[in-house]
């Protein structure tokens, strides 16, 4: 695990708020749950210079047999270089790119599964490069597509945290266990609807029914997991209900690492939609990130999100946008 919340090069990596951080708790689920610290690492903000990640993971992935399963996790700043390679933004020093992480692996790790997860910009390059090996379990489950930016909040490994605990709203079929397929089910959902990004994975066939965890406990409530929008002096606040006890309602409301809660009547809670919907075909006008507004077609929809294609422009400029920042063309 590399996780990195600050950098030498303050001018080009912004610093991150370290309070609560979620990397530290998924190491901590890992620790409780006994994995041997012989076969943990856990790289933290300046432990993570370039010379180190990179020798750490080769070291690191060297050690096991062909029965292990490697878990790798990473979350700081993703970009993209010169060359157009997605990297992962270390201490400090030279690029670090998803084609090096996952090529690591494959030249040096006895097994043949492993995880790729990643919690940053352009993290789902990890998805792309762990294609490209087929013949092997590469499961890559990253924050957002390769092409885009994503936000600074934890909300994507809060997902990752809750899954592994087995947490019962991530339990979409209520067999009590929690499948890799359901987890990518639920956090592709909540990013969009949360951040207003498409999450990015790769997950072989092989790996769909993988469990991830069992024995999960029975909901109380049918509305356990739902999303809902609470009213406080006239703001509504987006949150999901996680348990239910004397006809209230236990609601966890979205922020930056998710972890204010409140037990409420139903009378105060709104079911929650999506604020806009286009239909597939629709001529719209699409606000980017110059704030200018340009001619596009939606071509399909993922939850509250539209891919668009963009008038006049080639389908490298194809993106995901948020219906906040779609209006129809008139």
């Amino acid at each position: 695990m590399v996780g990195v919340l600050e950098w030498a090069d303050k001018e080009t990596f912004a610093s991150f708020d370290k309070a609560g951080r979620v990397d530290a708790k998924i190491f901590k689920f890992f620790e409780k749950n006994g994995v041997p610290a012989e076969q943990m690492m856990y790289l933290q903000d300046k432990q993570a210079t370039s010379k180190t990640v990179k020798e750490a993971l080769q070291k690191f992935v060297k050690k096991a047999t062909k029965d292990d399963v490697l878990f790798f996790y990473y979350c700081g700043h993703g970009y993209k270089n010169s060359a157009n390679k997605v990297c992962f933004a270390n201490f400090s020093g030279e690029d670090w790119t998803a084609n090096e992480i996952v090529k690591t692996v494959n030249d040096n790790f006895a097994g043949t599964t492993a995880f790729f997860v990643a919690d940053c910009c352009n993290s789902g390059g990890l998805a792309n490069e762990a294609r490209k090996y087929p013949n092997k379990n590469f499961v890559a489950l990253n924050s957002v597509v390769p092409t885009d930016a994503s936000t600074g909040n934890w909300t994507f490994s809060n997902t990752l945290l809750y899954a592994l605990q087995g947490q019962n709203f991530v339990d979409l079929n209520n067999d009590r266990k929690i499948t890799l397929a359901e987890f990518v089910s639920y956090y592709d959902n909540e990013m969009a609807i949360v951040e207003g990004q498409k999450a990015a994975y790769n997950l072989p066939k092989s790996m769909i029914d993988w469990v991830l965890t069992s024995n999960v406990a029975p909901k109380k409530n049918n509305r356990i997991g739902e999303k809902v929008l609470a009213n406080y002096d006239g703001v509504d606040y987006l949150g999901f209900i996680t348990d239910f006890k004397e006809n209230k309602y236990n609601v966890r409301f979205y922020s930056y690492i998710n972890d204010e809660t409140e037990w409420l009547e139903a009378s105060r809670l709104k079911k929650f939609s999506c604020k806009k919907d286009f239909t597939v075909g629709s001529s719209v006008l699409v606000m980017d990130v110059d704030k200018k507004w340009y001619p596009a077609k939606v071509t399909k929809k993922f939850s509250c999100l539209h891919y668009v294609h963009y008038d006049d422009y080639g389908n490298e400029y194809d993106a995901w946008i948020h219906p906040d920042n779609i209006k129809l063309k008139k």
